[in-house]
């Protein structure tokens, strides 16, 4: 059962909404932001506010309640933390959700309600346990096949206008993230750079250092393909990856860090691996998911 409204505008004196005009082919048509008036959830509408604007899409806040009894004070909840958030210019619907099943039931259910829309959550991201990163976080990881923008705890709303940084370490895995990166360096309007992160070690010839440099540079020139715009990429040597590229998407002022999830789906790892974790924990923008396909432990 879906209690659905837009937010009040006289309810919000310092904010101004508007519904935009999206084109017809954009990538994205929508973003969901689950939300439960948490201050991180807040963050997240603020995140999700600042890209509807750069794209011109709406956005469905949703949040969900057991007891007909809790609906006035989730919608008051939300209210105050829409009040808190820079939402001008946003079409912002509030959904609120009277449910039997769980947070990730309505995520999910929300999507298939409206393709071709991407998720935007807060996560801690501090690990590989779900009781640390958020079992709302891993369990929308696992049961959706979309790409899920996580918010961090050092993310402030960027304007989106900076690049978009995709993570990759020479695996097939990492590289699937490619296509995603190139589609929202597309719809941005911004550069995609390929950055390849490999531990310190003793390359021992220059010989290795063109060898390693032509990885990034080759999956750059895919990428610049894809996308219709220029890509540059890059290649760094740090026993962190993590920190390592948070470092540099910071350096860079990217809009996005782009990576895929390297976790299992199964109960011996989880959705969001390591050093997307890592990512979340320790990036300033945005990382945008994308879960491996096919992905069971044996």
């Amino acid at each position: 059962m879906g209690i659905e409204g837009a937010f009040d505008p006289a309810e919000a004196p310092l904010a101004t909404l508007a519904v935009t005009e999206k084109e017809s082919d954009i990538m994205v048509q929508r973003l969901i932001v689950p939300a439960d008036g948490s201050p991180e959830s807040c963050r997240a509408i603020d995140v999700a506010a600042s890209m509807a604007r750069a794209i011109g899409v709406e956005i469905d806040v949703v949040t969900v309640v057991y007891s007909p009894h809790d609906v006035s004070f989730a919608r008051g909840d939300l209210d105050a933390c829409l009040r808190s958030c820079d939402i001008a210019g946003v079409d912002i619907n509030l959904d609120i959700r009277l449910s039997r099943g769980s947070v990730a039931d309505e995520i999910e259910a929300a999507l298939v309600r409206h393709p071709g829309s991407a998720v935007v959550m807060s996560s801690l991201g501090r690990g590989r346990s779900a009781a640390i990163v958020g079992s709302v976080t891993e369990e929308v990881l696992t049961r959706t096949s979309g790409p899920v923008m996580l918010v961090g705890p050092k993310v402030t709303p960027p304007t989106f206008d900076g690049p978009v940084v995709v993570s990759v370490d020479g695996s097939n895995d990492s590289e699937i993230a490619l296509p995603l990166a190139a589609s929202w360096s597309a719809l941005l309007g911004a550069t995609p750079w390929v950055v390849h992160v490999v531990g310190e070690r003793d390359l021992g010839t220059t010989d290795g250092d063109v060898i390693d440099s032509a990885y990034p540079a080759r999956l750059a020139r895919d990428i610049a393909d894809r996308s219709g715009r220029d890509a540059a990429f890059e290649e760094l040597h740090d026993a962190h990856p993590a920190a390592a590229l948070a470092s540099f998407a910071e350096r860079m002022h990217a809009s996005l860090i782009v990576a895929s999830s390297h976790g299992r789906t199964g109960l011996s790892r989880l959705a969001l691996g390591s050093v997307t974790s890592g990512m979340v924990r320790e990036a300033t923008c945005p990382v945008l998911v994308t879960r491996v396909p096919q992905q069971t432990d044996s």
